[in-house]
């Protein structure tokens, strides 16, 4: 499973994140848990599990400061893949 995680500067609120996930050979996405500096902004169950899931959140995060992101994806068979971002 392959997770990328990016976060670009929004001018007026804070910070705009994108996420994707891609899953490898015999894997599918069958979940997604999106933190944001301790807060819970997605957790959907994916259903058809999907070979890939992307999406963009605007405005989320702190400016200035630290902030941090957190991304779950679990995959069909239970396992759970992450990755974190964090920035200042």
């Amino acid at each position: 499973m392959k997770i990328d995680l990016a976060h670009t500067k929004d001018q007026l609120i804070g910070w705009n994140i994108q996420m994707k996930a891609s899953a490898g050979k015999g894997e599918r996405i069958a979940a997604v848990r999106i933190t944001v500096n301790g807060f819970d902004v997605v957790d959907k169950k994916v259903d058809p599990p999907a070979d890939q899931w992307d999406t963009e959140l605007p405005q989320k995060g702190q400016y200035p400061g630290d902030n941090e992101i957190r991304a779950a994806v679990t995959d069909e068979k239970g396992q759970e893949f992450s990755a974190v971002s964090t920035w200042s």
